[in-house]
């Protein structure tokens, strides 16, 4: 449905603190990302914040925000349940994506219950959805960076204001072929490799050799390009110094654009420049409060800054990740490499996953229900093997921690990851995966062993004795008493095994207690000794 074509019914909204609007927000994004199905107040209502309905059931939204329906199928029941608990609490909006699903009951539904409901493209990458308002919303409310540039408080802004003095489609890109802002005025000509680039977030990957162009990482010199199933284009290079920020591209459809045309493109190159270092160092600060919250989650710490590790109130589990060939270390760079594919694979699997490296160790935390946490962990890790395997040439291994029904319960969940990544390395098992729920005996059994070598090397003990007089007289007392206590001193059954007599058995048995002082009628000691054999079995 068309914005002017939106209901206007008038119902009571909510005041919050923002000056965001649908409105806003829609016009930010464009079309190509969002648009408007049902509005019964209009578009002109305020939106204070995002939330992500991952599980639906989990929802707690406060009023005036705005709702991402993820993998809510709109003609289902559970969508019309969720839209209703968001109307109640006075939310302004439930986006869903169509997946070429009637939404008219859907529709009917938010006309009745006054709340707007909008579609996302069906290819349009949540979190890329997610990133782009965000940064809106901020900027719009008033809680971004402010300076002596006025109007051009956004990039989308300033992506709009350049599309309009040139006549052409707009887009700014970062270092990492990422479409950060973009252009959304209606009418300028396009094509389908922005519509990818829109949609996915980054320069399709067919065009990326155009965006490396080293002419664009030189003085802002605006380079032409044409062919390759795409537009004409203009492109300058993002400079800060000697250091490159990123690239804007306006479509030439017609060839038109001229010498001062190129000047426009270059003062908005500069401002975009101021505008991509404030936004680097708030990603980088965010970044870093994220770390230090999870660091602090790890170690079991006091927790001031859970915030921005986000509220879930499904809870969450930890899969870790270590370098599993130790005659290869790996580079700096490559374990930045590394960490940086970990981050980016669990933030696509989840928006609000947080990954930090301590100890050696790269964990990941993502929210997780109880009953999905290891098939949640087992997804990243199988993954992110693969890919830097194939990327770096690195073998990896991952632990899956247990779930953890809050923040507090997230170092328990770390320790079982390590345990799990203890068990793969004592099988000697590189590029693997391990949850610890499937691997808690053999981690309970090493844990118990290490504890056990402590304590034999404190002391000589008749265990060590009977070794040592097998190996000198070719005996088998201790593969004997092996057996009679792993058959809880069945002599038949252990005779059996040994392939001798049962009175064989019991004389060897009765030998042991008088050669190294083995006595196996006391529980404690028949028990101590059955855990010493069995852990070297």
């Amino acid at each position: 449905m068309d914005r002017t074509e939106a209901g206007t019914a008038e119902r009571p909204v909510t005041e919050v603190p923002a000056s965001a609007t649908l409105a806003s927000l829609l016009d930010a994004v464009g079309d190509t990302l969002l648009r408007a199905l049902e509005a019964p107040s209009g578009l002109d209502v305020p939106v204070s914040e995002l939330e992500i309905l991952d599980p639906p059931q989990a929802a707690g939204a406060a009023p005036g925000t705005m709702l991402f329906g993820i993998g809510i199928r709109p003609a289902s029941p559970e969508a019309e349940a969720v839209l209703r608990t968001a109307a109640r609490a006075r939310c302004t909006a439930l986006v869903v994506k169509l997946h070429g699903e009637d939404p008219a009951g859907l529709r009917a539904l938010a006309r009745e219950e006054g709340i707007a409901l909008l579609a996302a493209d069906d290819e349009a990458n949540w979190r890329h959805l997610d990133t782009l308002l965000s940064a809106v919303l901020a900027t719009r409310s008033g809680q971004g960076a402010t300076g002596d540039e006025g109007e051009w408080d956004d990039l989308f802004d300033l992506a709009n204001a350049t599309a309009a003095q040139l006549r052409g489609a707009v887009a700014i890109m970062d270092d990492h072929y990422r479409i950060i802002a973009y252009s959304t005025i209606a009418g300028q000509p396009t094509d389908e490799v922005r519509r990818q680039g829109i949609l996915g977030r980054e320069v399709p990957e067919a065009f990326q050799p155009q965006h490396a162009d080293p002419r664009l990482r030189q003085r802002p010199q605006p380079v032409r390009f044409t062919g390759h199933g795409a537009l004409p284009r203009v492109a300058v290079g993002i400079l800060a110094g000697r250091v490159t920020l990123g690239s804007i591209w306006v479509i030439d459809a017609d060839g038109t654009l001229g010498a001062e045309e190129e000047r426009t493109l270059r003062d908005a190159a500069d401002l975009a420049a101021l505008r991509l270092l404030r936004h680097r160092n708030s990603r980088d600060m965010a970044r870093r409060a994220r770390e230090q919250a999870l660091r602090s989650a790890l170690q079991g710490e006091d927790l001031p800054n859970v915030g921005s590790l986000g509220s879930h109130g499904t809870g969450f589990v930890v899969v870790a990740f270590e370098h599993a060939e130790t005659e290869r270390d790996v580079s700096e760079p490559d374990m930045a490499h590394i960490i940086d594919l970990i981050t980016s694979s669990a933030q696509v699997q989840h928006f609000r996953a947080s990954t930090v490296q301590l100890d050696g160790v790269v964990y990941s935390l993502l929210p997780a229900e109880p009953h999905t946490a290891g098939t949640v962990g087992t997804g990243l890790a199988g993954g992110v093997l693969e890919r830097i395997q194939v990327m770096l040439g690195v073998r990896l291994r991952a632990g899956i921690g247990g779930h953890a029904p809050a923040l507090s319960a997230v170092q328990r969940s770390r320790k079982e990851a390590d345990a799990a990544l203890e068990v793969l390395a004592h099988r000697g098992q590189d590029h693997a995966v391990a949850d610890f729920q499937e691997v808690r005996a053999e981690s309970f059994f090493l844990r118990l062993r290490a504890d056990l070598d402590a304590f034999d090397a404190v002391q000589t003990d008749a265990l060590e004795a009977m070794r040592e007089h097998d190996e000198r007289n070719g005996t088998e007392y201790t593969r004997t008493v092996y057996a009679y206590l792993r058959c809880l001193g069945d002599s038949t059954r252990a005779s059996a095994e040994m392939y001798v007599h049962p009175n064989t058995l019991r004389y060897r048995i009765r030998r042991a207690g008088e050669l190294f002082g083995i006595d196996l009628q006391d529980p404690d000691e028949a028990l101590l000794l059955w855990l010493r054999l069995r852990l070297r079995h």
